[in-house]
């Protein structure tokens, strides 16, 4: 068996940096690589076990006690009741709550051919630090320890055929998402957070981070939206409502659904039994969520096969989107054309392909405020005349006004 002792032992004591741009109107993108590159990059052992995971997302906050791990495991267990091949990963190292919530806190884990075998229960294998400790022994680890465990979990764990790898992360944005996103290709991230003000704020920097590895946002869910009161059944807002909707709708991101602070979640997750195992309102709201995520990933996956371009930067002058591609050309847009050409559902019909929007319908001195790359496939622009919903591909932006 591989104990946290070992991992301790044959930790790294280099971390790797990343630096975050601080200027929203200068973007400069990782290079994203092309299917040949890809196929080369199979030789990394992290990968070559994950290469029969279909998708793996990415359950993220940027504060602790949001119901995060509440989140990632009924949304595990709901894709498993539909059907899916699902995998739970713990990587929440100082804070490991998947083993209780998954009533297996007392589970065997099993070693085969060096290779952790995953305990499996309602249809999920999951993974998670607290089946390698006991209850009682506190983690104190820097973090090129914890990073080190990641990568066991990604590389040693016989994860199998899979279509969904859900990772349940520790708060913030530290070194264990800097591992992850360095390490392995996520195809999607879901943000938990609760109605406050305070953490919605904070959820944002992990938004950010996705966005500057340009791992796409599949959406945000809200937490503890309201209390429902066990005598009639009825939800009470116990914080102000609206906000994480709102935040969601200002930054162009799908507000996947909200749950509500019932009772009823917490005794089933304290008796190891997710509460989406059972049939309710709360099952029901897990069910419409993992459908989102799922309509989601598709829309996802199908642009980033078409997308063919990718530029390495993205920066504004006072009149242009500028566009720096992989050649060292450069592309200038006017802001006018392109806010006249947004492709949003707004601006564009759908069942026609008929524009909506005209010249005269543009503000005068219209202009971007803020950039916000959407994976490997395209760019969203939010403009100041309130608009942010429209999602340029790479491959329009590069053929524009070709």
């Amino acid at each position: 068996m591989i104990h946290a002792k070992a991992i301790e032992k044959n930790a790294h004591c280099q971390t790797r940096q990343s630096s975050v741009h601080p200027h929203i109107m200068s973007t400069q993108l990782p290079h994203a690589h092309s299917p040949k590159q890809k196929a080369a990059l199979t030789e990394n052992p992290l990968i070559a076990n994950l290469k029969h995971v279909h998708s793996i997302i990415a359950v993220s906050s940027g504060k602790g006690g949001v119901g995060k791990s509440t989140v990632a495991s009924n949304l595990a267990v709901t894709l498993a009741k539909q059907g899916f091949r699902v995998g739970l990963m713990d990587a929440d190292v100082y804070g490991p709550s998947i083993s209780k919530m998954m009533g297996g806190k007392d589970a065997e884990v099993l070693q085969k051919d060096n290779q952790l075998i995953p305990v499996e229960k309602y249809g999920v294998k999951w993974m998670s630090m607290a089946l390698l400790t006991d209850e009682d022994t506190p983690v104190i680890w820097r973090g090129p320890m914890a990073t080190r465990l990641i990568q066991q979990f990604l590389g040693q764990v016989a994860w199998g055929q899979l279509d969904y790898l859900i990772i349940d992360l520790p708060p913030g944005t530290g070194d264990v998402q800097l591992t992850l996103t360095q390490s392995i290709s996520l195809q999607g991230a879901i943000v938990v957070s609760t109605p406050q003000e305070v953490a919605v704020e904070v959820a944002l920097r992990g938004i950010k981070m996705f966005d500057e590895v340009r791992v796409p946002i599949l959406g945000i869910v809200e937490n503890m939206s309201g209390v429902i009161c066990t005598h009639c059944h009825q939800e009470t807002p116990v914080f102000p409502q609206g906000v994480v909707k709102a935040k969601a709708n200002e930054l162009g991101i799908h507000y996947l659904g909200s749950i509500p602070l019932d009772p009823s979640v917490a005794i089933a997750g304290d008796q190891g039994q997710p509460i989406s195992l059972a049939s309710g309102p709360v099952a029901t709201i897990f069910s419409d969520i993992s459908s989102k995520m799922v309509a989601q990933l598709q829309e996802i996956e199908a642009r980033t096969t078409e997308a063919t371009e990718s530029p390495t930067q993205i920066s504004s002058d006072e009149k242009h989107v500028l566009l720096m591609w992989k050649d060292g050309s450069v592309s200038e847009i006017p802001f006018f054309d392109l806010r006249l050409a947004c492709p949003c559902a707004n601006c564009v019909n759908e069942a026609t392909g008929k524009r909506m929007i005209e010249a005269k319908d543009i503000k005068q001195g219209i202009e971007p405020v803020g950039f916000r790359p959407v994976g490997k496939y395209g760019l969203q622009i939010s403009w100041n005349d309130g608009h942010n919903t429209g999602i340029y591909t790479f491959n329009s932006l590069r053929s524009f006004g070709a």
